[in-house]
C-alpha cells in the first residue's frame, strides 16, 4: 500500500490504521528481509529497486489468493465444474432425462456429461476414474466397488391400448400362454426371472424378438410387435405414445444399483445430482417400489 500511495500517511489512512504503525511495519519488514526498502525523500517513500523486484512477487502471491478465493466462490456455486454420470439404458430412458434437466435448472454453470453403456463398460468406466459415479444392473460384479441399491420395481406387462389384456387391473403369467413376447436378453436377470416365473405355471415363453433395452421393448410393442414384460419405469414413458403399462403379477423386479469408486470422495454436485435423482425416482415409480 505505501508503494502504491507514496506515504505513511496515506497508506495508514487506506488501512484505516494509525501512521506510526505503518513506519514500524515497515521497519520490521525491512529488519527481517536484512534489505533496504525505502528512501525517505522529503517525507515521501521511494521504493528502492530491491522493493520492486520484491513487490512483484507480492503481486503474484496476492492474485493467486485472489484466484483461490473465486475458485472456491465458483466450488460453492457448482460453476465451471463438471459432473460424470454413468448410467444403464433402462434409467438413460426413463429417471436421467427429467434428472438432468432438473439440475441444470438449477446449476447451469456445471457441465454434465451423461455417458450411457452397459453395466460392464459402466463398471470399467468407474475403475478408470471416466464418470463419478454409475448406475449399475442388478446382475454386475460389484466387487472392488461401494455400491447400495438405488431402487426395485415391480415388472410391467406392456402391450397396445387395444390388446384384450390391456383393461386388465394386473396380468399374471398363465395369461401369457401362447402369447408372442418381446424378451430381454437371456443374461438379464430379470429376464430370467421372467422365464422362471412362466415355467413355474407350466408355460414355455414364446419369444419372438429379444432385445437388451427395456426401451426398444415398449418400441417394438408399440409397433405392435408382441407384448412384453419389461421395467415398468422405462415403459412410463411411453404411455402419452397410446402404451398400456399393466402390473405383472409374478415374482419378477428390476433393480438397479448407485456404485461408486472407494475412498473417492463426491463432490457437492453429485450429492445433489442423486438427491435429485431419487427425487424424480420417487414421483415416477410405481407404489410398490422399494429404495
Amino acid at each position: 500500500m505505501v508503494m502504491r500511495v507514496g506515504t505513511t500517511a496515506g497508506a495508514a489512512a487506506a488501512l484505516h490504521v494509525s501512521q506510526p504503525a505503518v513506519t514500524q511495519l515497515i521497519a520490521q519488514l525491512e529488519a527481517r528481509a536484512g534489505l533496504r526498502l525505502f528512501e525517505r525523500q522529503k517525507g515521501r517513500l521511494s521504493p528502492t529497486p530491491e522493493a520492486l523486484a520484491l513487490m512483484e512477487e507480492v503481486e503474484r502471491v496476492y492474485d493467486g489468493l485472489e484466484a483461490v478465493r473465486r475458485k472456491i466462490a465458483a466450488l460453492r456455486a457448482h460453476e465451471d465444474a463438471v459432473l460424470r454420470v454413468g448410467s444403464l439404458h433402462a434409467m438413460a430412458s426413463s429417471v436421467m432425462p427429467w434428472a438432468v434437466a432438473q439440475f441444470q435448472r438449477s446449476y447451469p454453470r456445471t457441465r454434465c456429461v451423461l455417458t450411457v453403456d452397459s453395466s460392464s463398460g459402466l463398471r470399467e468406466a468407474l475403475f478408470r476414474g471416466a464418470v463419478d459415479f454409475a448406475f449399475l444392473g442388478d446382475e454386475t460384479d460389484i466387487s472392488g466397488l461401494s455400491s447400495s441399491l438405488f431402487y426395485e420395481v415391480q415388472a410391467a406387462c406392456v402391450m397396445q391400448a387395444t390388446h384384450p389384456l390391456a383393461q386388465r387391473a394386473k396380468v399374471s403369467p398363465g395369461d401369457l400362454r401362447d402369447v408372442p413376447l418381446v424378451a430381454l436378453s437371456e443374461t438379464d436377470l430379470a429376464q430370467r426371472r421372467v422365464v422362471a416365473a412362466l415355467q413355474a405355471v407350466g408355460i414355455t415363453p414364446y419369444s419372438i424378438v429379444e432385445t437388451p433395452y427395456s426401451a426398444t421393448q415398449c418400441a417394438l410393442v408399440l409397433a405392435g410387435a408382441g407384448l412384453a414384460i419389461t421395467n415398468p419405469l422405462v415403459a412410463r414413458e411411453f404411455v402419452p405414445l397410446g402404451l398400456r403399462s399393466v402390473p405383472f403379477d409374478a415374482p419378477v423386479v428390476f433393480r438397479a444399483l448407485l456404485a461408486f469408486k472407494p475412498q473417492r470422495a463426491q463432490s457437492r454436485a453429485a450429492q445433489e445430482f442423486i438427491a435429485i435423482c431419487r427425487a424424480v425416482l420417487a414421483r415416477h415409480s410405481p407404489a410398490q417400489a422399494r429404495r
